[in-house]
């Protein structure tokens, strides 16, 4: 253990979030409890992104507790717990695959199955963020997803700078802190449908930024993935 993980269990003793069982971040008591977004997907003002699948309700006080506990509190072991949310969530979509994309065991041409499959992006941060946090909370989200689903994960995309924190900004702000945020350093994205991955979404400026600069890069269809509405 780490001296940072030392000091955090000190602050933060582990036990259920739900019902204070010892030892555990979410017993699976609990788990069950977690409510999944009925809407499934939402189309916001989001020209880039074809649609943006939303697996929870952030009005779930477990949930937005957990996702608060993870990403501000920096408690990393979280992270495959809301993952396995978000998995159970994709694996119980009821989404026209064929017409879109397929799971992994359905038969393809080996020629196009690169294309079929999405390639999951996880939107970055910035160096000096990652640094200051310890760990990329959407990239352990997209791993749990990668390994589950057998898709490929790319993290070629690189925000070039971070600027202000969203959550204190209206919709014209946001638009405007996010622009030009990113960029794509990977090879051609041609033909190719991503999956992006993020924790929360309030207006979809980040994703659909994000998308934007992935559709430059060739990307066919552009999806957005995300824990929650905030």
């Amino acid at each position: 253990m780490s001296f940072k993980s030392f000091g955090l269990n000190l602050l933060f003793p582990i036990h259920c979030l739900g019902c204070q069982q010892e030892g555990i971040w979410l017993c699976s008591v609990c788990f069950q409890k977690l409510k999944f977004n009925n809407q499934q997907y939402q189309q916001l003002n989001t020209p880039h992104l074809t649609q943006i699948f939303i697996a929870g309700d952030y009005r779930d006080p477990l949930l937005a507790k957990l996702i608060k506990k993870f990403k501000y509190n920096f408690i990393q072991s979280l992270g495959p717990l809301l993952a396995q949310f978000l998995i159970i969530f994709w694996r119980d979509l009821n989404f026209n695959f064929s017409a879109n994309f397929r799971h992994p065991d359905q038969q393809t041409d080996s020629s196009t199955v690169e294309n079929i499959l999405p390639c999951l992006v996880p939107i970055p941060l910035s160096k000096k963020r990652e640094r200051w946090r310890g760990f990329n909370q959407s990239v352990i989200l997209a791993q749990g997803l990668a390994k589950t689903f057998q898709y490929p994960l790319q993290q070629e995309l690189i925000r070039k700078k971070q600027g202000k924190t969203q959550v204190s900004l209206n919709k014209q702000e946001r638009l405007q802190n996010i622009r030009d945020a990113f960029v794509w350093t990977g090879d051609s994205l041609l033909g190719k449908t991503i999956l992006l991955i993020d924790d929360l979404t309030t207006t979809g400026a980040t994703l659909n930024e994000a998308a934007r600069v992935l559709k430059i890069a060739g990307a066919n269809k552009v999806y957005g993935l995300v824990l929650a509405k905030g």
